[in-house]
């Protein structure tokens, strides 16, 4: 048996991934797995699902569902012999990692997987300038097995509740208890079997790409543990003060969206509406490529602009400072310990640096008041 396994999972959820973070997500009660892919060297994938673990022990098939099952977790333990387990392969391991550690663990008492013992072919392909999603990485070295499209089109289905039925206090539905949700998930025999070709067709597209690419060197391989370490260490933010600061910013913007209408006869009825703000520019005689930036800071140079467009484009101007995306990013993305988990992307740019995911911590405006003022601030919020 080869000391390499090569993994996938597939899985679903009531939460969002990509709002929630993928802490959260594998951390939901909701999330689960719907099969696992795997293989030893080059043989045929084969398929794990939750189903494996209620087998009959006594029975041919469940016995070789149960030694399979040993194969995988013997492999993670013990490998060939390496103190730290074998050696497992994944495409965005961090996903793999977090799946397996917080689910497969917990719910199905596997052991932990160590990520030491994990080898990224996504970081392998960004430490080439490669492209990171699995498909494009493929393509750009030539594979000729692909990931499956229609299973790709069924599996962003079928990660998500066909319907969510929420069972009122005043009703009972199948023994269901007052204020239960019933999750119907996808489930259906024809779709899950074509879910697990998918799963098993990933694993391949995967080895291949793993064998065209060069591995990390030790050290690379090293900093990548790190760069796991750090983002499962993740980031604290005062939750608190992020959703004062919001609800500060929601009022300031219904002010200036008050202003601007006053300011417009209601032609204008919200900052946002660009369109209708560059019209009602023109109508007072005023030209103007578009309300962009760069736009309205040229206007604004204008001796001659008149009392009224001056004023409407300097509060589009202070509108445009009163986002709270990147706040409503982070509370959204933090964990129930109020850190940021996963914001560092491992060789993200060509160059070899971290990229910023979801919050962008590495694109922080620049403080414009001074440290004084911006402990008054924190007071406030407080």
């Amino acid at each position: 048996m080869s000391t390499r396994l090569h993994i996938d999972f597939e899985t679903r959820s009531t939460v969002d991934l990509k709002a929630a973070g993928l802490d959260n997500y594998a951390r939901h009660p909701d999330t689960d797995v719907w099969c696992m892919a795997y293989a030893f060297g080059d043989d045929e994938p084969s398929i794990w699902t939750p189903a494996d673990d209620k087998v009959d022990p006594k029975t041919e098939a469940g016995i070789a569902v149960i030694r399979r099952r040993n194969d995988i977790l013997g492999h993670v333990v013990h490998g060939a012999g390496e103190w730290q387990g074998g050696i497992v392969v994944a495409h965005n391991a961090a996903f793999e990692l977090a799946i397996w550690n917080q689910i497969m663990v917990p719910r199905y008492g596997w052991p932990p997987l160590k990520p030491e013992q994990v080898r990224c072919t996504m970081a392998m392909a960004y430490a080439m300038a490669l492209p990171g999603a699995l498909d494009n990485a493929a393509a750009a070295v030539g594979i000729n097995h692909r990931k499956d499209a229609a299973g790709y089109r069924l599996m962003m289905q079928m990660c998500r509740p066909r319907e969510i039925i929420e069972v009122k206090a005043e009703s009972f539905v199948h023994g269901k208890q007052p204020d239960e949700r019933v999750i119907i998930w996808w489930d259906e025999p024809a779709k899950l079997q074509q879910l697990y070709e998918y799963c098993r067709q990933d694993v391949r597209v995967e080895r291949e790409l793993e064998k065209r690419l060069m591995p990390l060197s030790d050290d690379e391989q090293a900093l990548w543990v790190l760069d796991y370490k750090i983002n499962q260490r993740g980031i604290y933010i005062d939750r608190p003060a992020a959703e004062k600061a919001i609800a500060i910013v929601q009022l300031e913007t219904e002010r200036l969206n008050g202003e601007m209408r006053r300011i417009t006869d209601n032609f204008v009825g919200f900052c946002t509406e660009t369109a209708r703000l560059l019209a009602w520019v023109r109508k007072q005689g005023v030209e103007m490529p578009g309300v962009a930036k760069a736009d309205v800071l040229d206007a604004l140079d204008l001796a001659a602009l008149p009392d009224k467009v001056r004023a409407a484009l300097l509060i589009r101007q202070e509108a445009g400072k009163s986002s709270t995306a990147k706040l409503r990013a982070m509370t959204e993305a933090a964990s129930a310990d109020n850190r940021l988990r996963g914001m560092l992307q491992y060789h993200g740019a060509g160059t070899g640096r971290w990229a910023g995911r979801k919050v962008q911590l590495q694109n922080m405006p620049r403080p414009s008041i001074g440290q004084d003022e911006i402990n008054e601030v924190f007071e406030v919020l407080g």
